[in-house]
């Protein structure tokens, strides 16, 4: 998989169109357009949590978040969509700053984050899982992790929870590595013994180790210590606070997705399986 060394910005091909700019009432703005006189909407996105996001052979980003959002503005025929790859932590500035209007990078649910952000509906399901060395100490807890070594992206998710686990157990610290590296180089670490362990999500372990099968084993994390690394085991797009028209239009879309089966498709297309959340999850955002 390519590593994108600069921010990479790609128009999609005709047919896959996006929804409004935001202006300070969260109504969609003219004051970026193509040629075509298409309002455009840029999408930012990490790229590096394959097979949600990546940068595909073609330098174009790809996966299963990518296949979702663009048959979401399929349905929404008066806007042009551009993604923007970056570092992840761009992405969330890019937000605040009016840079971007979605950001695309398998968003989990937290109170912090939903202060900030405006979160549309779910569009898939979630399950993570402790990645050690294949014949050391498997990790089954947190508890079992304490004075090992850590490896992951800094305000992501799973090193949220390292950090709060930290917080709360002092003497039975974890140590902690941050990298903006691919998930890719985490694994690889740990299989080459260079850090204990680390927490991806089931769905990117298959895909990983399909492709590079690595020397690695893995456990499921406890439902109660999941919740540490997300308050739900659901996936989201999400918004500037000024975007809530844009949110609403995405959301209308992604229920028409869950009714008519497009999403289940896109999900086994992406995992083997149905991954798309249940229908009550498209009823209320989650704020």
């Amino acid at each position: 998989m390519k590593k994108l060394a600069s921010i990479l910005a790609v128009t999609l091909a005709a047919g896959v169109l996006a929804t409004g700019c935001g202006s300070s009432s969260g109504s969609a703005s003219k004051d970026s357009s193509s040629d075509s006189g298409k309002t455009v909407i840029k999408a930012a996105t990490g790229a590096n949590a394959k097979p949600y996001v990546y940068v595909g052979d073609d330098d174009k980003p790809a996966g299963y978040d990518v296949d979702v959002l663009n048959a979401v503005f399929d349905k929404l025929p008066d806007y042009e969509l551009e993604y923007e790859v970056t570092d992840f932590g761009s992405v969330l500035s890019g937000l605040n700053s009016g840079n971007y209007q979605i950001g695309v990078n398998n968003f989990s649910y937290n109170e912090d984050r939903g202060t900030s952000y405006l979160y549309s509906y779910p569009y898939d399901k979630i399950s993570y899982v402790f990645v050690t060395k294949k014949g050391g100490k498997e990790i089954k807890s947190f508890e079992d992790a304490a004075g090992l070594s850590f490896e992951g992206g800094t305000g992501i998710s799973v090193s949220n929870a390292v950090e709060a686990w930290n917080e709360k157990n002092p003497d039975k610290a974890i140590n902690i590595t941050y990298s903006d590296a691919d998930t890719s180089v985490f694994l690889q670490h740990v299989a080459d013994g260079s850090q204990d362990f680390t927490i991806i999500d089931l769905a990117m372990y298959n895909s990983y180790m399909e492709e590079f099968n690595y020397d690695v084993q893995k456990n499921d994390i406890p439902e109660d210590e999941a919740k540490m690394i997300a308050e739900n085991s659901y996936a989201y797009y999400i918004f500037p606070q000024d975007q809530k028209d844009l949110r609403e239009q995405v959301d209308k879309a992604l229920k028409e997705l869950k009714e008519d089966g497009t999403l289940t498709e896109i999900s086994k297309k992406w995992y083997g399986q149905d991954a798309a959340p249940e229908d009550d999850k498209f009823e209320e955002t989650i704020n």
